[in-house]
Order: C-alpha cells, then structure tokens, then sequence
C-alpha cells in the first residue's frame, strides 16, 4: 500500500493518471478481503484442478464433463440439505478424484478440519505420497497453501496443516489415529475392508464420526465397492440413504434408465461386440425400443446422464450407487470380455461382480 502511494506521489502532476492508479490500488485491496468465490465442488475442480502426470491417465486440466458421473456426487458435497454421502461404486471409477477434489475444495475455499480415513495406517501413508502429494504440487491454489515453507516442518505424511484447518490421514485399524482433533469433513475410503473394530474401541466408522459432533455443518462420506451381501457396510448405508442411480437416455427413444448388466448382449463367441440394449416397451402396446447403443453412443448418453433418487423421501442422506456401464474409461466390449473369462470361476466371478457392477 505505502509503496503505491508513493508511485502515485512522484505522477502527482497527472491527475488522470493518478486516478487511474487509486482505482487500481482499491480494486486490489477490496479483492484482497472479499468472500471467496461461491462454487460448487465440480466447478472448483474445472477451475483449479489439476491432475498428475504420476497418478491419472489423462494428465492436466481436469473436466468434469469427461467423467459426468462425478459431478452429483461431488456437488452433493456443497449441499447444505446433505449430511452423508454414500458411495456404492465400482472399482477406478470415481471414487478417489471425488475424494482429491472435495479435500482441494475445502483446503482453497472453505478451510476447517478433514480427515480420511484407509482401511491401514499403510494405506493412509500411500495415499498421502501417492495421491494428495503430487495434487498437492500439481494444484497451484493448493500449493501455495500447503506446498513448501517454513510451516512444513509442522507437517508429517499423515497430517498437513494450513490457515483455518488441516488434512489428517489415519488407519482405521489403528485406535491411536482415530483419537483426538475434531473434525467437519470426515472422508472413508473403501469402508468394507475395515476391521471391525479398531483394537479395543470399536466400530472405526463410528469411532471416526464422534469427532464430527461438534460441527452443525458436519459432511460424512462412505464410499467403497461392496463384497459379500449381509457383510457389507457400504450396501448398508446405502440401504439407508435416498438410493441414487445414474439416469441416461436412450439415443434412440430418449427413456431415461438406469444402466444394468442385463441390458448388456453380444454375438455368439464375440465379447468384444457386446452393445447396451434400450430397456424401454411401450405400455399400451408391449413393444420394445431394444435399440443396441454403440460406444460412441453410449459415450454420449453418459454425458447427457443425471442422477436421480430413488427414495427420494429420505432426507440428509445422499446414496449414490455406479457400475463401470457408466464409466467412460473402458469400453463395453472389454468388460463383456473380462465376464466371459470368468464366469465359470466362482471365485473369480464374484470379484468380477464387486469391483465392475458394484454390487454384493
């Protein structure tokens, strides 16, 4: 401030020139100290976020539109009506970049206490160099807040600290990592492989959202890929949320469905060919649409795709559930494919089921 005054000063004797450089200096000191912008998490993510070479595919900007999906379930994270955001989903969907960019959101926007809890304090410290590291440095708003300084040596791999809050990482089989520090946004990854206590304290899950209490603005999310049914934490919570599926329209009669295998055929001996078939008949007279989308038909529908409760009389409780149908990262026919490779191996089969359709 005193150093643009002083500009101004020595340009005194022009008085147009002198107002354009107040203006300027008032422009800067009231953005200085005005709100952050209001945006939901999918459009910080399109704005701020940058993926890492280290940990995606597709290194860069990041767009929300190329994974349509992820766009509900992150924004239900801005939504005051919303507590709990549940996640049934399938395997390298979704699941982790969600986590990432609500973690960025509130460490550039709307600071306070998060945790994230692994199924082990190993996982945790994985997670914290293999993923939150390298956004971290790739992110330029989050790296000004959390990247190197003289306040790092505060830091260690499980716990960051910035102005007005700070990321914890903790194992849900360590009691010790679940102790202490409240916290607003608590974030459980791959829930169902968690012990079911953590040693002598019980329910990690419960243990973990104790220290939500505190916060009238409290976010609880569970996300994982389901195993066996009756055993599943995951299923559960979803059971008991508004149960959300992800809507697409038909590319040839526009009805809105929610993708399932059994929609899914293939030529004799040909996997690879395999097409999603229109569910959609006619009520009056029983006949079916049963077009066979193609992959760049399904590709588009994705994109063109909404997610829509099911039970949409529970409140506060978002549950979202995707298999890899709607997943813009494999084709169709590879995933009919990997089905014929294993179907006939029990074992095989059921993590085919758990990891790519989401279900029990």
């Amino acid at each position: 401030m005193t150093a643009a005054v002083a500009v101004v000063d020595e340009y005194s004797d022009d008085a147009a020139y002198e107002a354009r450089l107040r203006a300027q200096v008032r422009e800067i000191i009231a953005q200085s100290f005005s709100p952050p912008p209001k945006l939901t998490v999918s459009e910080w993510a399109d704005e701020y976020r940058v993926l890492s070479p280290e940990a995606s595919s597709e290194p860069g900007k990041w767009s929300t539109a190329r994974v349509e999906p992820s766009r509900g379930i992150m924004d239900a994270f801005a939504d005051p009506e919303i507590e709990i955001i549940t996640c049934m989903v399938a395997a390298q969907t979704v699941k982790t970049e969600v986590i990432n960019n609500v973690a960025g959101f509130h460490v550039h926007l709307d600071p306070c206490p998060m945790l994230i809890l692994q199924p082990t304090l190993q996982m945790a410290e994985a997670y914290s160099k293999d993923r939150l590291a390298p956004m971290i440095r790739d992110t330029p708003p989050l790296s000004a807040k959390l990247g190197n300084s003289a306040r790092d040596s505060e830091d260690t791999i499980l716990h960051k600290k910035y102005a007005g809050g700070h990321i914890t990482m903790a194992g849900a089989n360590s009691p010790a990592s679940l102790a202490s520090r409240p916290i607003r946004i608590l974030l459980c990854d791959e829930v169902d492989p968690y012990e079911a206590s953590a040693g002598k304290e019980g329910d990690p899950v419960s243990l973990a959202i104790e220290r939500t209490t505190t916060f009238w603005n409290r976010k609880i999310a569970l996300v994982s890929t389901p195993p066996i049914k009756g055993a599943s934490r995951i299923e559960s919570s979803y059971e008991e949320s508004d149960q959300r599926r992800f809507f697409v329209p038909c590319p040839k009669c526009a009805h809105m469905q929610h993708l399932r295998w059994a929609q899914v055929r293939w030529p004799d001996n040909d996997p690879l060919a395999a097409r999603y078939h229109c569910e959609y008949s006619a009520p009056d007279t029983g006949e079916l649409c049963d077009h066979g989308w193609s992959e760049a038909e399904r590709l588009k529908a994705i994109q063109r795709g909404v997610w829509i409760a099911t039970r949409p009389e529970v409140k506060g409780h978002a549950g979202f559930h995707l298999n890899r149908i709607a997943s813009p990262w494999r084709a169709l026919g590879e995933m009919a494919r990997d089905f014929v490779l294993v179907k006939k191996h029990p074992e095989r089969l059921k993590t085919w089921v758990n990891t790519r359709l989401a279900e029990t």
